[in-house]
């Protein structure tokens, strides 16, 4: 988040947090993000009425200039998280320097095995260095995640790059914008033909 919203180029004006995430990590981080770059940030699950209601929480504050936290995943969703599951992923991984596909290195973004753990990693138990997860030239999913573009904006879009023959990390996911809008405007394609 502070990767996007630092950049000179944001046009990112809100966040919908994700769900699963939040129900081990909390939201507690969030407060001051939201502050700092005045953005406000929801929590939202995965079923349609979920992420309306994060849209709406959303679009409520903008509306009145408010750039707080929201949690519409109450049911799953807690302040402080999962205490337990933050024990234990502390106690087996440590943050780590991480490559963001369409973005970057970003520093001690990620997680990585502590070394105690060096036996079970798998990125040293086998031969994988050469591999580099790279988007092909022609996606855009960097500047899509940062709200510069739009996905139909890309080139590949509907064409190269489909959920079934994904070049990026925005097409990856079900819950990717690139996804979203090759789902949605195919229905809308469809009902307009009907």
């Amino acid at each position: 988040m502070h990767a996007i919203l630092g950049s000179p180029r944001n046009r990112v004006q809100g966040f919908l947090a994700a769900g699963h995430v939040n129900a081990v990590m909390g939201y507690w981080e969030y407060p001051p993000i939201a502050a700092q770059y005045r953005v406000p940030i929801v929590v939202t699950g995965f079923e349609p009425l979920d992420i309306l209601q994060g849209i709406l929480q959303t679009v409520q504050q903008l509306e009145q200039g408010r750039y707080e936290v929201g949690n519409a995943y109450a049911r799953a969703v807690t302040f402080e998280g999962n205490k337990p599951a933050q024990a234990v992923i502390k106690q087996v991984l440590q943050e780590c320097d991480r490559k963001w596909r369409g973005i970057g290195t970003i520093p001690n973004s990620g997680w990585c095995l502590r070394p105690e753990f060096d036996a079970f990693n798998a990125e040293n138990r086998f031969d994988v260095a050469a591999i580099q997860p790279e988007e092909p030239s022609i996606c855009i999913a960097g500047l899509i995640l940062q709200g510069l573009q739009k996905p139909n904006e890309c080139p590949a879009f509907g064409k190269t790059c489909t959920p079934e023959h994904p070049l990026g990390a925005t097409m990856v996911s079900g819950e990717g914008a690139c996804a979203a809008y090759y789902r949605y405007r195919r229905d809308l394609i469809m009902e307009s033909n009907e």
